[in-house]
């Protein structure tokens, strides 16, 4: 038995609406639907047709990261947040004094942060780092 559940897309941030069509006996989502929302009015793009596919992919799916990792001699180890931390503060630094602010960008997600991370994202470029080296992919 399918059901459908309507949504907001996550994408872009236009708030396009669609129906997340789901299998119930396999619990899984098995296609999208356009909804009648006021900024897409019954049609999507192709991340609203196909964005939500590898929900279902196993060979995409893989365990989240829980903690961060630093390469070591070609090796990637589990550190603690502080090293991790400091680790990217040094090297960030070293690029800075050595190319300058603009040699550094920041990009934003439409997928999941939100936008009180995008907004502390471009705030610690623009004040920390020193650049307006800003985007996000919802831009094209």
């Amino acid at each position: 038995m399918e059901k459908e559940v309507l949504t907001t897309c996550p994408y872009c941030g236009a708030g396009c609406q669609f129906y997340l069509v789901v299998d119930e006996e396999k619990n899984q989502i098995i296609k999208s639907k356009p909804a009648q929302g006021r900024t897409n009015e019954s049609t999507l793009c192709l991340k609203g047709h196909y964005g939500w596919d590898f929900l279902n992919d196993p060979q995409i799916l893989t365990p989240r990261l829980t903690k961060p990792l630093i390469r070591k001699n070609g090796v990637l180890k589990e550190v603690e947040w502080d090293e991790a931390i400091s680790y990217t503060a040094s090297r960030l630094n070293k690029i800075k004094e050595k190319y300058g602010p603009d040699s550094i960008m920041g990009t934003g997600s439409a997928r999941g942060p939100g936008n009180e991370a995008n907004y502390i994202m471009q705030k610690f470029m623009r004040a920390a780092v020193g650049t307006n080296n800003v985007d996000h992919c919802a831009r094209v």
